[in-house]
């Protein structure tokens, strides 16, 4: 094994950016989370957890109160303050190409306000009963020294909200978390131990982020040369189960695949956009055999589903089947719809799901939808889904279990100029009913109604086809004997929580 002090960790893509107020997916969260703190996190099982906020509480009329922490200093040695906050909840609408991610998180603030500076009180458009998370999450960045910052829903005052790009120069020192960035770059990412953490310093002096293509995977591994290998491909497994020295950690996670449809124009290039239309979704529905996809296309990856919520979450359905594969069916409604022979069309996927990709495209052909399966790297397929090149998409969203309406919101809900609260939802999927239902649960303070809430809604995105849910994502990591790994429902590996097995407590 490699000395304690450098964890080295093989992953198939790493971050896009390194302006955390840019991140969007998984590979950015997972460089983002070690360098930057939110007020909140949460824990391996999605439950809220103090950071740069020590506590907090609701206030009668609605609003939430943070109590920060004290005696925190950025990586720079700037002392962390509210008005630190105040900036990195101004930045995230002023920084990045639209639609904003991170600015979703914020869809809902009315108004932001420092009591003192280590007070902060947040009023909401919408009454927050359900602890507001995505607020709570967004990454502080220090603010530009004596810059008076003002938070305004319309947008902020000002101008300096500091260029993306300087967020790759380790000496800008803007984060609190507890390794600092020391090199960034495009095959390789080292962090460095924050000697002066205000949670204590991590087990690892260094943290090497490695991308690794599909030939490099297996000799990185048995070589020694990584010590945790992320989403290992699952017909690797047998093999690397008979090399002694590397364990196998698994666990369920609240990662979900799905197939989308782009909803957002009117019309298509050869007359109205046929997805728009319910029959051409449900055809698509009907069209794939998604037990079939789980069990033999990608065995080992996932488990079935047709919702978002798992079994015994608030929003679970259990009247919904999990298979409804039917393409004869399909057929008559593609007929129904004016597509009697079918149509082409194309599904973009990235290089890690081009297995069920192909699956997928093969199960349309079937029912008459003959798909092309176009194979784009993260960095082309997450700028097409921005701009919306695309017919259909295979992607993954890793939802938030106790806070399901802000998760069906952010990947189903509303798109406005800039952001709004679905700036994940790529597709344009678009329902007055649904969206209404869901704030509505946000306000909500009864848990039973609250949950009698989104259960209605599992059922009306099920019945408009907004998307086709396909597996709950198992997480797999291959990990070097000597370490300890927790695996978290939100698949995050956050080195201040992999420890050495000599110092697991």
């Amino acid at each position: 094994m490699a000395a304690a002090a450098d964890l080295r960790i093989g992953l198939m893509n790493l971050a896009r950016v390194a302006d955390p107020h840019l991140g969007g997916n998984r590979a950015d969260y997972l460089l983002h989370n070690q360098i930057y703190e939110g007020l909140v996190s949460v824990d391996k099982d999605y439950q809220p957890v103090p950071l740069l906020a020590e506590r907090w509480e609701q206030t009668a009329d609605g609003a939430w109160l943070f109590h920060l922490r004290r005696g925190v200093r950025f990586q720079n040695g700037q002392p962390f303050t509210a008005r630190d906050v105040l900036y990195s909840f101004c930045r995230v609408a002023k920084v990045g190409p639209e639609p904003r991610a991170m600015q979703a998180r914020l869809d809902n603030v009315a108004a932001v306000e420092a009591q003192d500076p280590f007070t902060l009180l947040i009023r909401f458009d919408t009454r927050m009963a359900v602890f507001p998370s995505d607020a709570a999450s967004v990454p502080v960045v220090a603010a530009p020294a004596n810059l008076a910052v003002t938070y305004a829903k319309g947008g902020c005052a000002g101008q300096d909200w500091g260029n993306s790009s300087r967020y790759a120069d380790p000496a800008l020192g803007a984060g609190t978390g507890p390794f600092r960035l020391f090199l960034y770059a495009a095959d390789t990412m080292v962090l460095d131990r924050n000697p002066d953490y205000w949670g204590g310093p991590a087990d690892w002096d260094h943290l090497r982020l490695i991308r690794l293509t599909d030939t490099d995977r297996v000799p990185f591994m048995l070589e020694g040369r990584i010590d945790i290998l992320d989403s290992p491909a699952l017909e690797s497994l047998p093999f690397f189960a008979r090399r002694p020295g590397l364990v196998l950690v698994e666990g369920p996670s609240t990662g979900l695949t799905f197939l989308q449809s782009n909803q957002r124009a009117t019309r298509g290039p050869d007359g109205p956009n046929r997805f728009r239309d319910l029959r051409v979704r449900r055809a698509l529905l009907l069209s794939l055999p998604v037990r079939m996809l789980a069990d033999r296309i990608v065995p080992g990856f996932g488990t079935v589903t047709t919702q978002m919520a798992m079994a015994g979450m608030d929003a679970y359905v259990t009247d919904i089947p999990e298979d409804e594969y039917n393409p004869a069916a399909a057929r008559r409604l593609l007929a129904e719809a004016g597509y009697p022979t079918g149509f082409d069309t194309t599904l973009m996927v990235t290089p890690m799901q081009s297995k069920v990709g192909d699956g997928i495209a093969h199960f349309l052909a079937m029912a008459g939808v003959r798909a092309k399966v176009q194979v784009e790297p993260m960095e082309r397929y997450m700028e097409r889904l921005r701009t919306g090149d695309f017919d259909l998409y295979y992607g993954g969203w890793i939802f938030n279990p106790d806070n399901m309406a802000d998760s069906l919101l952010a990947l189903l809900g509303p798109r406005t100029e800039g952001g709004g609260r679905g700036a994940h939802n790529y597709g344009g999927y678009s329902n007055d009913r649904v969206d209404q239902q869901l704030r509505t649960a946000l306000a909500e303070p009864d848990t039973t109604r609250r949950t009698r809430i989104l259960q209605d809604v599992t059922r009306l995105l099920h019945e408009d086809v907004a998307f086709i849910p396909v597996m709950h994502a198992q997480g797999h990591w291959l990990v070097r004997a000597g370490i300890h790994l927790q695996p978290r429902l939100d698949r995050m590996l956050l080195a201040r929580d992999i420890r050495p097995e000599s110092t697991t407590r």
